[in-house]
């Protein structure tokens, strides 16, 4: 369908909301939102492997080594010593640097210690790795207004004898919220007290020594060169026993470092979202990206900014006064176009935009155009936007609750009941038994708030929405943990380390734990003596032969375990309520219109109680008005019938009221509409 001329009213408002979007979309684009997401089309785009190059290789502490040479821990320093005198044997052909991503932070004096020192020394090529430790201070600015001023107040540096003779570097990793590291530090100036220290990261310190390197920011993100397990790995042990001759190294950059799972040293990595990287492979992409110039540099903000305000609002004017059709083959034709030109500038000059603003931008303006055109149309137009509301909000019911097995009907369930409450309290008002009446309208609007009053649970982990136990997924970890201090007591009796009465106590006591354990990881609250034989069992320690120390629990798992009701710890519980914030956040990009104008105050409100005790915003009752009131008491009684849920069980429809009564008497809920409910629903008992 064609649109009609706008008037010069229309003109200026169409005006705005494209500037509006445009100027949003310029925001987003400064400010990467939405974060996840857009990181994962940059990773798409800018993150391109190329060849793996040949004279970087890693020496891997692996499986074959920590086979041959025994646990890790047990070492001492002699094998890296070896490992540097084999590889400087020959001067001629001796590696560029040597760099090892271990922290040799302490010294007894031994033997060993001084033979690393005098290996380091007479190579003059090892870089060795450091840690940083980072505080806080409040500075105070000439302005008097106080900030937060990060500095780094420790290094875990190599000890003194051995930092004589090396470089060395740190390795801390710089992690996003999405858990993958995608920045690197070069150098890091810490201020404190007027004094400035430089600090300087493993990777841009064997890149310095190596060749020269540009001067680049302290925080770069590096375009990896190669997928984990594409470098060169030969085995430490082929190195100590000789398979593998030192000469093979000639001219090269040795790294050497952790390379099993077991060590604890890997990383989630933008090139390859189905694996981990280890340390020393992010270490030797790192060297490579500096010293190769792979890195990759954020296009000015402020030109961002204007790219995308541009664009978006070109697209939106052209989409408010242009047929649908021609609409829709312009949005692909600028969002292609876009992520092109986005690809040509950074194949060009290594300068990324941001990918996902102007497509969030151009949809908002299609999106905007459409509702224009619906605007325009008759009032059978108008209620076909109705139906497509109701669509929508039934399809985003239908996201939320399919997201998990559990609470699979809440939404709807919820929904209908609100109407049903209202149906009847009109069939009272009929009855001449109370003066509460509701028309159509407002079981239409009180139903779409009901079926997106829990909309922000899609921005609630699964982890926290379907965790049955207090353990979640921490319960087979800590049962086998158990099982292996249960078999090294049972060695310690058999060795006589310890006597057979004591090993049959305390593996009595794990016995006893583990088979109660059904119990305590529950959401019902534990009795005394449950709770003695959990606290026993978060107290205890094992303790070695060799004087190793092996707590029974972890701090996490005693945290969960004392959860006394449910099954979420306050911290999941938080997180569990802000589902309520985000409701409130995503309708409010919702056009509702005058006859829907109270749904999203509905819908972020279900959880306020009329003491003001409620949550997120603490309202009190007279900012709550009578079908918010209605949805909050539906949505308690319908999640304590509820028979899908991982934590508890269902409460009878009466034992549901009882419960209910109970919140009315302390002031929370209102005591009329209950009696409502109570009449319509006891009934069915």
């Amino acid at each position: 369908m064609e649109r009609k001329k706008l008037d010069k009213k229309s003109y200026i408002v169409t005006g705005i909301i494209a500037l509006v979007i445009a100027v949003l979309s310029g925001i987003i684009s400064v400010n990467n939102f939405p974060g996840n997401i857009e990181n994962m089309a940059e990773d798409a785009i800018y993150q391109n492997p190329e060849v793996i190059p040949s004279d970087i290789k890693i020496i891997a502490i692996d499986e074959e080594t920590l086979t041959k040479l025994g646990a890790y821990s047990d070492w001492n320093r002699t094998y890296f010593a070896d490992v540097i005198q084999i590889l400087n044997e020959n001067p001629d052909k001796a590696p560029k640097v040597i760099g090892i991503d271990v922290v040799f932070s302490g010294t007894n004096n031994s033997k060993e210690d001084a033979e690393l020192v005098e290996a380091c020394k007479a190579g003059g090529n090892v870089v060795l790795a450091s840690s940083l430790v980072f505080d806080s201070y409040l500075h105070k600015d000439s302005d008097g207004t106080y900030h937060n001023v990060q500095y780094v107040s420790g290094e875990g540096k190599p000890y003194d004898e051995l930092a004589a003779v090396v470089d060395y570097g740190f390795t801390n990793a710089i992690y996003d919220k999405d858990g993958f590291v995608r920045r690197t530090y070069t150098q890091i100036h810490s201020k404190y007290e007027g004094v400035t220290t430089v600090y300087e990261s493993f990777a841009y310190c064997i890149a310095s020594k190596v060749g020269d390197i540009k001067d680049y920011d302290m925080k770069v993100e590096v375009a990896l060169v190669g997928m984990p397990g594409e470098f060169e790995i030969i085995s430490m042990a082929d190195v100590l026993d000789g398979t593998v001759s030192g000469d093979y190294f000639d001219d090269c950059i040795v790294l050497i470092g952790a390379y099993e799972e077991g060590m604890m040293d890997s990383y989630r990595v933008p090139i390859d979202y189905s694996s981990q990287m280890y340390g020393v492979e992010l270490q030797a992409n790192y060297i490579y990206g500096l010293l190769n110039d792979r890195i990759i540099y954020n296009v000015d903000e402020f030109i961002q900014f204007i790219i995308a305000v541009v664009i978006v609002l070109l697209f939106g004017l052209y989409a408010l006064n242009a047929r649908i059709r021609n609409v829709i083959i312009a949005l692909f034709v600028v969002v292609i176009g876009y992520i092109l030109m986005a690809i040509g500038i950074f194949n060009v000059s290594s300068y990324m935009l941001n990918l996902l603003a102007v497509p969030i931008g151009v949809a908002l303006a299609f999106l905007v155009a459409l509702i224009f055109k619906y605007i325009e149309m008759q009032k059978k137009r108008m209620y076909e936007m109705r139906d497509m509301l109701f669509s929508m909000a039934e399809a985003m019911a239908e996201t939320i609750e399919g997201r998990t097995p559990y609470n699979a009907n809440h939404t709807k369930n919820v929904a209908k009941r609100c109407v049903e409450m209202l149906e009847f309290i009109n069939k009272k008002h009929k009855e001449k038994k109370t003066e509460l009446h509701f028309s159509e309208e407002d079981k239409r609007e009180l139903y779409l708030a009901a079926m997106l009053h829990d909309v922000g649970k899609m921005d609630v982990p699964l982890s926290i929405m379907d965790k049955p136990t207090k353990l979640g997924s921490r319960e087979e970890k800590l049962k086998d943990r158990l099982l292996m201090i249960s078999l090294r007591i049972k060695n310690d009796a058999l060795t006589g380390y310890i006597t057979n009465e004591e090993a049959k106590k305390r593996l009595d006591v794990i016995e006893r734990f583990v088979s109660g354990l059904g119990g305590f990881n529950c959401g019902r609250p534990l009795k005394d003596e449950e709770w003695a034989l959990v606290n026993e069992i978060a107290d205890s320690v094992y303790v070695g032969q060799d004087g190793e120390e092996i707590p029974y629990m972890t701090q996490e798992e005693i945290d969960d375990l004392h959860i006394k009701a449910g099954t979420l710890s306050e911290k999941e519980r938080t997180i569990m309520q802000s589902h309520v914030e985000y409701t409130d956040k995503i309708l409010a990009h919702i056009q509702f219109g005058d006859q829907f104008k109270n749904v999203r105050a509905m819908a972020a409100n279900h959880h306020e109680l009329l003491n003001g005790r409620g949550y997120p915003k603490g309202i009190k009752e007279e900012e709550l008005d009578t079908m918010t009131r209605i949805l909050t008491i539906m949505d308690i009684y319908d999640s304590l019938i509820a028979d899908d849920r991982p934590y508890k069980k269902p409460k009878s429809v009466k034992v549901a009221f009882d419960i209910l009564d109970e919140e009315a008497q302390a002031g929370k809920i209102d005591k009329a509409l209950l009696e409502f409910a109570k009449e319509l629903y006891l009934k069915e008992e």
